[in-house]
């Protein structure tokens, strides 16, 4: 079972490994380094999902040249690692997650081969007719052994506005190619925001909201960081419904394939902004306009921000997460980020009504997920 800093140190563990491909690959968990067991988290199999990213990058003409070897963790590397050796033209590379093997076929193709993989606009797969050739392989063997040890349990990747910025109108393919990036890097703790406004329809429907009353609340595609953030409410938009909707079905695609690979998605978590028609249909909430973010004019400016002692907040909070997990599912751990002061003023500046703030925040998050980590 994971532990809190790494897989358990079970040194005794009979080792797994597949040579790929095959036609009926053995079935392995895809362990994620450094998060606690969810009794509902389901375990994937990590030499599959990194035989296909192997497919993907290099071809199918390549991917009998890689034996993926799925390891546990030991005590004296508690956050993972992988190896690297070549032997009989093969390259053998063995790791403790999908991501650790990933990251040990970037290693090699890095190091060994003298290629890459990088984004496609600063070069795309360069990986040259004669990196892989027996000749070159062979030449390898020197090499010898590579161990390289995971040096912390978690790499956290994205900035809360690269969606808005790079990713609004992403399909699958580019999604596709962005995780397998994020693998190869080592990464296993990314942001996933997609569907989060499809989500949040969901919940304020739940308290009595129609579509039609979100209309001046969601931005559009390109500015919903900024939306999430509470910095502006409705520019760009009405949010399509379509968009909405589409963007729900990739996020349980893309989530699919972090799992897949071992990786723990940071999901937003309710921040206690509310569209405008929620006090009217419940005039007792105590609600106050944030402050007017870069100068936008009142239609899109000043949401309305949830007292942090008005019960509202960890209702909406716990709903929305609720709801989220039941569309979503559950991970090896529970990473949440929210935002309520993201370059703006608070209402009151005293340490008591920022403390209820967090605090509100926090609530939403466990009262659905005891286990949520902000």
């Amino acid at each position: 079972m994971p532990s809190a800093l790494g897989t358990s140190c079970h040194d005794s563990q009979q080792q797994q490994s597949v040579h790929v491909p095959t036609e009926q690959p053995a079935a392995f968990s895809a362990v994620s380094e450094g998060l606690p067991a969810n009794q509902s988290y389901q375990a994937h199999d990590a030499v599959a999902a990194v035989h296909d990213l192997i497919i993907r990058q290099l071809g199918q003409q390549h991917a009998h040249l890689f034996n993926l070897v799925l390891v546990p963790c030991t005590c004296k590397a508690p956050h993972g690692h992988f190896t690297v050796r070549v032997h009989d033209a093969v390259v053998h590379i063995s790791g403790t997650s999908g991501v650790q093997l990933a990251s040990g076929v970037h290693w090699f193709l890095k190091y060994f081969a003298r290629c890459s993989i990088s984004w496609e606009l600063t070069g795309g797969v360069q990986v040259g007719a004669t990196c892989l050739s027996p000749a070159s392989l062979a030449a390898m063997e020197a090499r010898g052994t590579v161990t390289v040890e995971r040096a912390v349990p978690l790499s956290f990747y994205q900035n809360v506005v690269t969606m808005s910025y790079s990713m609004a109108f992403w399909e699958w393919d580019r999604w596709e190619a962005e995780l397998d990036w994020m693998a190869l890097q080592g990464i296993n703790m990314p942001l996933m925001p997609l569907g989060m406004e499809a989500l949040q329809a969901a919940t304020f429907a739940g308290l009595g909201l129609a579509p039609e009353q979100l209309q001046d609340f969601f931005p559009g595609p390109a500015f919903l960081a900024w939306g999430r953030m509470g910095n502006i409410q409705g520019y760009g938009g009405p949010l399509p419904r379509e968009y909405m909707d589409k963007q729900l079905q990739l996020a349980r695609r893309v989530v699919s394939r972090m799992r897949e690979l071992g990786m723990t998605p940071v999901y937003p978590a309710f921040a206690g902004f509310v569209p405008r028609a929620l006090a009217a249909l419940y005039p007792g909430a105590a609600v106050t306009p944030a402050s007017r973010w870069c100068h936008f004019p009142d239609a899109y400016a000043c949401p309305y921000l949830l007292a942090p002692d008005d019960p509202l907040f960890a209702q909406i909070g716990s709903a929305y997460i609720s709801t989220l997990r039941r569309e979503l599912g559950w991970d090896a751990a529970s990473y949440y980020i929210a935002d309520t002061f993201n370059e703006m003023k608070p209402a009151c500046g005293s340490a008591e009504y920022l403390a209820g703030v967090s605090r509100s925040v926090h609530a939403g998050m466990t009262a659905a997920d005891p286990n949520a980590i902000w």
